[in-house]
Order: C-alpha cells, then structure tokens, then sequence
C-alpha cells in the first residue's frame, strides 16, 4: 500500500513543478512583439523536444515490452496518428467566434491557437503523470524518484510556456498562472489512473504518450510555428525554437 501512495506522491510532485514556470509572468506585460516571438518560438522549441525526448521515445520503449518490431513502431505511429486528427477535428469544429463572446476586442483567431496549444500541454501531461507513477512499479523506489524528479524539472519550462500564451494574450497574471497550476494537477489524475490500471493492460502507457505526442506535433506545426513568423521576425523565433529545443533536450537526458 505504501507504493501506492509513492506513487501518487511521485506525480503529483511532478505536476505541482509546472506552476514554478509560471512566475515569469510577474515581470510584467511590456514585452515587444520581437521577445513575444522569440518566445513563442521557444515554447514551440520546448513542445516539440517534449513531443520526441518525453513521449514519442519513452512510448517505443515501452512497447518494445508488448510487441515485437516492427509493430511497436505501428502501434505508435497510431497513437500518434489518433493524437494529431483529434486537434485536426478540433481545429476544424471549434468556431473562431467562440473565443470573440468569451474575450471582447480580441483576436479570434490567436485565441483559439492559443488554447489549443494549452489543451496540448494538458493532455501531454496526463500520461507523463502515468509515466511517474508507475515508475514505481519497476522494483526500485529510487528509479521512481529520479523518474518523477527528472518529470517535475523538465514541467518547469511548460508552465513557463502556457503561462505566457495566457498572458502575452492578456490573460491577468492570477489565470495565467492558475491555468498553469490546472494543466499540470492534470498530472496526479493520470498517475491515480495508471495505478488502478497499470496491472489490466501494457498498452494504455505507450498508446496514450503517442497521443499526446502526436497531439503537440500537430500545434506546434500548424499554430505556433506559423504565428512566430507573421511580424518580421522569423529568424529570431526560429532561433528561440531551438533554443526551447535544446533546452528540454537537456533536461529529458
């Protein structure tokens, strides 16, 4: 029983983590929209490192466990598959003047990126808070405790990023950060989830990192990219990408 609650502890300490990336936010909104871009740019940097260092690899080697090659390859190539047409249909079924009767005098269209972009980083969280807790599970308690240490860290820069979104778009700095909290308490929900039923099935872990993955390839590719390079200042944001990117790289090895 005492694993059980390391467990839980071990992701919700990881979630927790992503709100310290959000007190950037207390330096103040007159940022020009040269750094706003750069960084855009790094938050897209820091998705998409996320997207390939902290879900795409881990779930191919977790499948290695259930399936022989080369179908662990195709049941991750689904996940992420599943991930990406999910925000496809989104995108597609979301009405731009939604956004315009919740925010008045705003851009419709950089709203709705916006929270796509936040919806990304919540359902990418979920099965990293699976991934913390049954890391307990692999008979080493201390494998679990660097596991979710190592998860809290590389949070930090996320809550940074949806912070910022929220509030370069004129969010109050209590949501931007209140925001932030949310999507990573997403965390201790999917680690209570992956206990119940880390016993039932070895393939909801690799599936559900796949779809998150696929999930933040999709809004880093179609929204964030594109709006960084709308100003003149392309070259700075494509610079703050692989500053983003290089920067969780780092803290995912």
């Amino acid at each position: 029983m005492i694993l059980y609650f390391y467990a839980f502890l071990g992701s919700l300490f990881a979630g927790l983590a992503t709100v310290i990336g959000a007190f950037p936010v207390l330096i103040g909104r007159k940022i020009s929209p040269k750094i706003q871009d750069v960084l855009l740019g790094f938050s897209a940097g820091i998705m998409l490192a996320a997207s390939v260092f902290s879900l795409i690899i881990p779930a191919l080697s977790i499948s290695e466990n259930t399936f022989h090659k080369p179908f662990n390859v195709f049941f991750i190539s689904f996940g992420i598959l599943c991930g990406t047409f999910l925000f496809l249909i989104l995108d597609k079924l979301i009405p731009e003047d939604y956004f315009l009767k919740i925010y008045e005098n705003s851009d419709a269209k950089a709203l709705k990126k916006m929270w796509l972009f936040v919806l990304a980083i919540t359902i990418h969280n979920f099965p990293e808070g699976m991934s913390s807790a049954l890391g307990f599970f692999k008979g080493d308690i201390y494998s679990g405790i660097s596991l979710a240490f190592g998860i809290g860290v590389q949070n930090i820069p996320e809550g940074m990023a949806v912070a910022l979104a929220l509030y370069l778009k004129g969010s109050s700095i209590k949501k931007s950060i209140l925001v932030s909290l949310l999507t990573g308490l997403v965390e201790p929900i999917g680690g209570l989830i992956a206990i119940i039923i880390f016993t039932i099935s070895n393939y909801i872990l690799p599936f559900g990192l796949a779809f998150a993955g696929g999930a933040m390839l999709f809004v880093v590719s179609k929204e964030m990219i594109p709006e960084t390079h709308k100003k003149g200042y392309e070259t700075e944001a494509t610079l703050g990408l692989i500053a983003g990117f290089i920067f969780m790289m780092i803290l995912d090895t």
